[in-house]
């Protein structure tokens, strides 16, 4: 038997769009069906009107006409409408495993160079199974309708129709193979520039300051010209071929009139059937040559649609899992080996370290120890390529993520926050109660500063919190990392951009956790910090060198008894020189 691959998300999406596309099939059959009234029109009129000088005849002829083609319009318009809520259906199915495995593929910076490509995938898929392109793919198939009625008007006209079939097949295959390369390159190279291009003004501001526009400008305009470049290749040869098409097609009218002219003078076709074999050969050609117009379209969709599946089958959809009790905060990280996503060469060398409820434990060591690759690790953000980490008993995977970061706070060192209102940013954008954005702006210390604001907490921050200082958006990431009481806080330099009042309301902050029970894991460089800390972990090159009591750690440290300096030391906790490798 052969091997099936797993069905994805996005197999489900064309699912249930499946309910709209196969009406929309249905309808093509009878405008198809109905497009045969103009050529019958004709016939009548040339072969029966006009020899009779019936009016009356042509009256009702007209009629019926009009009648059949106001059918034929309301049957086109309600395919459209078919194929616009198939597409509804279809975002509405995929957008959810979407945009989740667009998150996790950034978490593992599988997709983190093509920025929002997939989302444009998508919406390539979506537009083609809704616009003109899917609508000549569902006229193919009644290409044989039209070619039947040729025959019926002389078997001259039918194999006519058969062979300017076949050719202009054979022209969309040839087309198909000396564009196929080209417009993927082309793709590829439109990929590249538009993630560049976005990294790139992403650092506005540092490259306005040290004048790295050009270089960088530079480097953007030779991707664009190497896009541009294929596809002006991949345009040059599509367009002769369309220009041939369009030839050809003009020279089939021609030999239609040019045999039904004949054939009328032998006595073999009436004016009628002139007429009538030039609308149904040209009907029967029309979605051959839409479905060669719209074959750039296909060639997109369809490279949307590998890319698309290549990313869910790379990244697994997660499963329904189990609720799991709240986490208490006991916390057991057990021999954990760990790397950058996409790299090799681990950061983290066989870490382990306990922590009870209730304990705060401080994490430090030298630039480039591991810290930050540890707490991202602990968090679940980055895969452990060994080892566990488990809350309470069950490993941080057992978890939904969801479920789990509702009792986790957590404050990065690069702080990011949302385009939104100050307090949507602390409540995480969710639903929540007013007091508690507040009891969490005053635990961070941060209360009186945003009543200073314009509009107090329901201040717009804009996207990346940009309008706030350095320090601002810290305090609030610290309010946001405490907002609705979290069980574990987690903090990665959370004093970094802090002034002397933002320092003593961390410091609070940390205090009132520890007394109600909340477990506090915290990286810091100073040494002053440390008075807050149960337990120390000094890490240097990813591996444990100390770790235990924090008045026996320190002791080690600094080389006597329960030391534990009141004013910063960096020298003594980044003795020991960077290792190589990220953090």
């Amino acid at each position: 038997m052969a091997f099936q691959r797993p069905l994805t998300p996005l197999n489900h999406a064309i699912s249930a769009a499946r309910s709209a596309l196969l009406p929309a099939g249905i309808f093509s059959l009878f405008i198809n069906s109905l497009a045969l009234v103009s050529p019958l029109y004709m016939l009548q009129v040339y072969d029966r009107v006009l020899g009779s000088r019936n009016l009356m005849t042509l009256l009702f002829l007209t009629i019926i006409a009009v009648f059949l083609y106001i059918i034929y319009g309301s049957l086109e318009g309600l395919r459209s409408r078919v194929l616009v809520r198939g597409g509804a259906r279809f975002e509405n199915s995929l957008r959810a495993s979407l945009f989740d495995t667009a998150f996790e593929a950034t978490l593992r910076r599988k997709g983190a160079s093509v920025e929002a490509q997939p989302f444009r995938d998508a919406d390539t898929v979506r537009e083609f199974i809704t616009g003109s392109a899917v609508i000549a793919f569902f006229d193919l198939p009644w290409v044989p309708l039209f070619i039947a009625a040729s025959f019926l008007l002389h078997p001259i006209f039918g194999w006519l129709a058969i062979a300017s079939a076949i050719i202009t097949l054979i022209v969309t295959v040839v087309n198909e193979y000396m564009t196929k390369t080209t417009l993927l390159r082309a793709t590829q190279a439109s990929i590249s520039a538009h993630a560049d291009v976005s990294a790139t003004l992403r650092n506005a501001e540092v490259m306005r300051a040290m004048g790295m526009a050009p270089g960088l400008k530079d480097r953007w305009a030779e991707r664009r010209d190497e896009q541009i470049s294929w596809q002006a290749t991949a345009s040059d040869r599509s367009g002769a071929i369309t220009a041939g098409l369009k030839s050809f097609r003009l020279i089939v009218q021609v030999f239609i009139l040019g045999i039904g002219g004949y054939l009328c003078l032998e006595g073999e076709l009436s004016a009628g059937g002139i007429v009538a074999a030039s609308i149904i050969i040209g009907r029967a050609l029309a979605p051959i040559e839409l479905a060669v117009a719209q074959w750039k379209v296909f060639q997109n969709a369809r490279g949307a649609w590998s890319r698309l599946q290549e990313l869910f089958r790379a990244i697994p959809q997660d499963f329904a899992r189990m609720p799991l009790p709240s986490p208490k905060g006991n916390i057991t990280v057990e021999q954990i080996v760990a790397a950058a996503p996409g790299e090799k060469m681990p950061i983290l060398r066989g870490v382990s370290v306990q922590i009870e409820r209730g304990q705060t434990l401080a994490v430090i060591g030298p630039s480039a120890a591991g810290k930050s690759t540890l707490i991202r690790v602990l968090l679940g953000v980055w895969p452990a390529l060994a080892g566990t980490i488990r809350f309470d008993g069950f490993e941080v995977h057992h978890w939904h993520s969801e479920d789990l970061g509702q009792h986790i706070g957590y404050l990065p060192q690069d702080v990011e926050l949302f385009d939104g209102t100050v307090a949507q940013n602390i409540a995480r954008f969710m639903e929540a109660d007013h007091a508690e954005v507040i009891r969490a702006a005053e635990l961070a210390g941060v209360h009186e500063m945003i009543q200073q604001m314009p509009n107090g907490y329901d201040t717009q921050i804009g996207a990346g919190g940009q309008a706030l200082s350095g320090g601002q958006r810290q305090r609030i990431g610290l309010a946001r990392a405490l907002f609705g009481r979290p069980r574990i806080v987690v903090l990665d330099e959370p004093n970094a951009n802090l002034d002397s009042p933002g320092e003593t309301a961390l410091v609070g902050a940390i205090r009132y956790l520890k007394q109600h029970g909340s477990t506090v894991i915290f990286v810091t460089h100073k040494t002053n910090m440390l008075t807050l800390a149960d337990k120390v972990l000094l890490l240097e090159q990813g591996a444990v060198r100390l770790c235990g009591e924090r008045d026996e750690v320190l002791a080690r440290i600094f080389g006597g008894p329960k030391v534990v300096p009141s004013q910063p030391q960096p020298q003594a906790l980044d003795a020991q020189p960077a290792a190589t490798g990220r953090t």
